[in-house]
């Protein structure tokens, strides 16, 4: 069982991944693919694909959510308790409840929340890195 701790650190680091496609997809749409012909079908093709990761943003961070708890659960249980891995939990969680006060309080208008949660996500990014670093120390 204390490998499975592993194995959820892992899906933890594929949801935030898909997760935070959500700035690059529409970044490159931005600047590539909107100067782009209205019948390209690159721009069909990329449009689908950006309106999937824009609309499912939300609940792939839901279930990078239950992975992180998942994780933790097993990674006390069965191995140790982590700083590095606490300091990584403590932003994921703060960026969801900074995406969740974004999307249902402030109804997704711009305002300090936002660069808050696109920052706090760079961080997360950061901490998990050291996390993986230090070997989950």
């Amino acid at each position: 069982m204390s490998n499975s701790g592993s194995l959820f650190g892992w899906l933890i680091a594929a949801g935030l991944f898909l997760t935070l496609l959500n700035y690059p997809v529409k970044a490159i749409y931005r600047r590539w693919i909107a100067p782009l012909p209205r019948k390209s079908r690159v721009k069909a093709v990329y449009g689908r694909i950006q309106r999937q990761v824009v609309a499912q943003h939300r609940f792939f961070a839901l279930f990078t959510t239950a992975m992180l708890i998942t994780h933790i659960v097993i990674q006390l249980l069965y191995r140790w308790f982590s700083w590095t891995g606490l300091i990584a939990a403590l932003l994921m969680v703060a960026n969801g409840f900074l995406g969740g006060y974004g999307h249902y309080v402030k109804k997704k208008k711009l305002s300090a929340w936002f660069y808050i949660h696109r920052t706090v996500a760079v961080l997360l990014v950061a901490a998990i890195i050291v996390h993986l670093v230090t070997n989950g120390r």
